[in-house]
């Protein structure tokens, strides 16, 4: 059921609820879901995507500023709300049409521990002087994600925005191999050159196959903990907090990979 069809500057934007569980899509019923909730369970978190983002506390139990580069449903911003009362959040996304509908819609909080921009971030990111322990850089169109935000010089200016320790999270879709990973390779590549130490957790059951795929990059860590160690604490998170994981999501942290050499080569 189409709950609310929105023509903005940029797209359309269509929510949409089927079976309890209500999306975002920026298209027409051919477009794949920006992000959902359960309409019940709003704490619950319904994508395996949005379940490997919450364990970036294997590398930060608590989080004191939180960068969100594009909104969609605003679940990311939802989650560090609810799971990090301390933190200060700041949210930026090109289409103001999209905040709204996440306030609207999707339960997105707006309360002074958060503030939201209309901004390219292409643009603006580079222009910023806030830093922040934790940024996700989660940004589609028509399925892919703009080059500019694999770039170098992007992910530069996104270094400079991380404390040290700090983590960039990234959920991107992808091979892992085959010969159509190199992108995938070349995007791990220049996270450990430019950031820090990389990991990822692949989403999907087909390497070959273009995939869900959520990263991580640690700046400047004191101490790189060991994947053991991290898979540790991502149970422990998981078991603290039953009621935002599902039963599957005790697998994650068994898929979390550190980048190095490309297998293939």
């Amino acid at each position: 059921m189409i709950i609310e069809t929105i023509r903005s500057t940029y797209q359309t934007i269509q929510i949409v609820e089927r079976n309890g569980v209500r999306f975002m899509r920026f298209g027409d019923e051919r477009a794949g879901w920006q992000g959902g909730m359960l309409v019940r369970r709003p704490t619950r978190l319904y994508f395996p995507y949005q379940q490997a983002f919450a364990l970036h506390t294997m590398w930060l139990p608590s989080v004191s500023r939180f960068l969100a580069v594009g909104i969609g449903t605003g679940t990311a911003i939802s989650h560090v709300h609810r799971r990090h009362p301390q933190a200060r959040i700041t949210g930026i996304d090109v289409d103001a049409a999209v905040m709204v509908a996440a306030k609207e819609h999707f339960m997105m909080p707006a309360d002074d521990r958060t503030r939201f921009i209309e901004a390219d971030a292409r643009a603006f990111v580079p222009r910023m002087e806030d830093q922040f322990d934790l940024i996700l850089l989660d940004v589609f169109y028509r399925e892919e994600t703009p080059q500019t935000f694999f770039s170098a010089v992007y992910l530069r200016s996104l270094a400079d925005r991380l404390t040290p320790g700090g983590v960039l999270a990234m959920n991107v879709i992808l091979p892992t191999a085959g010969e159509h990973s190199r992108k995938f390779w070349e995007l791990g590549r220049r996270l450990s050159l430019l950031i820090g130490p990389a990991w990822y957790i692949p989403l999907g059951v087909i390497s070959f196959s273009a995939q869900n795929i959520v990263l991580f990059s640690q700046r400047d860590p004191t101490v790189t903990a060991p994947v053991s160690q991290l898979r540790r604490r991502g149970l422990r998170e998981i078991g603290a907090h039953q009621r935002m994981f599902a039963r599957y999501a005790q697998l994650l942290p068994w898929r979390l990979k550190p980048f190095r050499t490309n297998p293939d080569n």
